[in-house]
């Protein structure tokens, strides 16, 4: 017999790419393997995971869905709700029809919903849920609903813990233990959570209000308002705590790296004896980003190209695409420019060819190489060097970096040219378009092969995957 872990590895190959399972991309084939082979066993499972969890009889599950289908799936299986109302952004077709498919025959069609939401508004989540509740309330007895907050956007979360807050429902959420490589629950470890209503959990529907910010990336909007609950909260050194934590968090994401340090040390002083009562691996990953916070503040250069990118997956997170490609860009530029400058002791800004090599053999290559790129040679060296230019300088100087990550043939640098095209056309740039989440999915490709790429030439000896997971925002606290 065939058991969840053998299944698992199945599907990790099937993610691979080392086998297939039907039609589709790799990361398509293997979650219809996980819907078709994983998911009724790891609903049992996570049924054994929740048998100690009080959760009463539930009239309305009202579950948030982003491009997974299974927390709803497994919200529901576990909750088992008379009625589901499933709330779901743009682009979320196929997990919507997974849903009505694994779904047939265990509630009727007529007692299941559909509403689509603006993913960053979270007024719109509010208004979908109060309608839904309030047309479904009637008689003496009051309605049992509960909000499922595990899928969908961040501001998605946000809205619906307020209107959990607003209209007095308790949450749910299902807690998992999360695979890196595939970016989803490892099947078997899912365990339903159940939440009281924000103001009952947390005495202060002000409270819920920071919290919901702070975990949407709201940092601003979250630290003032920890401000302002400092000094009337039963805890208030756990506000302050998660008040200086959205300070650093809100420099960082504006790349303040002078006002790091400042950040830093009171952050630090709440950690000290763990007074704000953190988790042990929580506390301990904070402490990991304050170093690295403290590298930013001196500039270090392989830590600002990291920056670079860890600050792209941020702003990908929250659907700020243009943002999250303009951060991507930035950290191949950086890493390029890095590689120049250390290896090669080149510098970008007034660059001495010499250091490459004979100038004017150097410049005789680039114009004929640049010819086959452009279609028209470059005449002379750049004055001031570019990303497109300093690839292309790698490439003339037979870089140990390209060449490890097949970067060095003429069609992988003439591609970058698209690269180089999506950012000029966004609207952060010199265009008017706004940039898509698939041409922002392509450039995190990138930049994280890129990156990964010079990681194992500036620090061997590190995991760099891991080191991207220590360094991102904490949200669960």
């Amino acid at each position: 017999m065939t058991t969840l872990d053998e299944k698992h590895a199945r599907m990790r190959r099937i993610f691979r790419g080392e086998e297939t399972y039907g039609e589709g991309t790799p990361a398509e084939q293997a979650q219809r393997f996980r819907l078709a082979e994983i998911y009724d066993e790891a609903v049992e499972v996570a049924r054994h995971n929740s048998r100690d969890v009080e959760c009463p009889p539930v009239d309305l599950l009202i579950s948030l869905s982003g491009f997974s289908p299974e927390t709803t799936l497994l919200a529901f299986a576990l909750t088992r709700p008379a009625k589901l109302l499933i709330i779901s952004s743009a682009n979320t077709e196929a997990t919507t029809n997974a849903i009505w498919q694994k779904l047939a025959g265990k509630i009727n069609f007529s007692d299941i919903r559909h509403v689509s939401c603006d993913p960053v508004n979270p007024t719109s989540i509010y208004e979908i849920v109060r309608k839904e509740v309030t047309s479904l309330r009637s008689g003496d007895r009051p309605l049992s609903a509960i909000i499922d907050i595990t899928g969908g956007k961040k501001v998605m979360s946000a809205g619906a813990a307020l209107a959990a807050s607003q209209l007095d429902l308790p949450m749910c959420y299902i807690d998992s233990t999360f695979d890196p490589e595939i970016r989803q629950a490892l099947p078997g470890s899912e365990k339903l959570c159940v939440l009281p209503n924000p103001t009952a959990l947390f005495g202060d529907k002000d409270m819920t209000a920071a919290m919901a910010m702070f975990r949407s990336g709201a940092y601003t909007g979250a630290r003032q308002r920890f401000e302002e609950l400092s000094g009337s909260v039963s805890e208030p050194v756990r506000v302050r705590f998660l008040r200086d934590l959205a300070a650093l968090y809100e420099a960082w994401c504006d790349l303040n790296v002078d006002g790091l340090p400042e950040h830093v040390g009171r952050v630090r002083d709440h950690l000290r004896g763990n007074r704000p009562g953190l988790d042990a691996a929580v506390a301990q990953r904070i402490s990991k980003q304050l170093e690295f916070a403290e590298s930013l503040a001196r500039r270090a250069g392989p830590e600002m190209l990291l920056n670079f990118f860890l600050l792209g997956n941020h702003y990908q997170d929250l659907g700020r695409y243009d943002f999250a490609a303009l951060l991507y860009y930035r950290s191949i530029e950086k890493a390029f420019e890095e590689r120049l400058s250390d290896t090669f002791g080149l510098d970008l800004e007034n660059p001495d060819y010499s250091k490459l090599g004979d100038p004017i053999d150097l410049n005789d290559r680039y114009g004929t190489f640049t010819g086959n790129v452009y279609g028209t040679p470059t005449p002379a060296l750049p004055r001031k060097v570019a990303l497109m230019d300093a690839m292309i300088l790698l490439h003339l100087v037979d870089d140990t970096m390209l060449i490890a990550l097949k970067w060095n043939k003429l069609a992988a640098v003439q591609s970058m040219r698209g690269v180089v095209d999506t950012r000029n056309r966004s609207v952060l740039a010199h265009g008017t378009e706004s940039v898509s989440h698939g041409q922002s999915t392509e450039l995190r490709g990138r930049a994280f092969a890129l990156l990964r790429a010079f990681w194992s030439e500036h620090s061997p000896g590190q995991n760099i995957g891991q080191h991207i997971e220590a360094l991102r925002f904490v949200r669960e606290l």
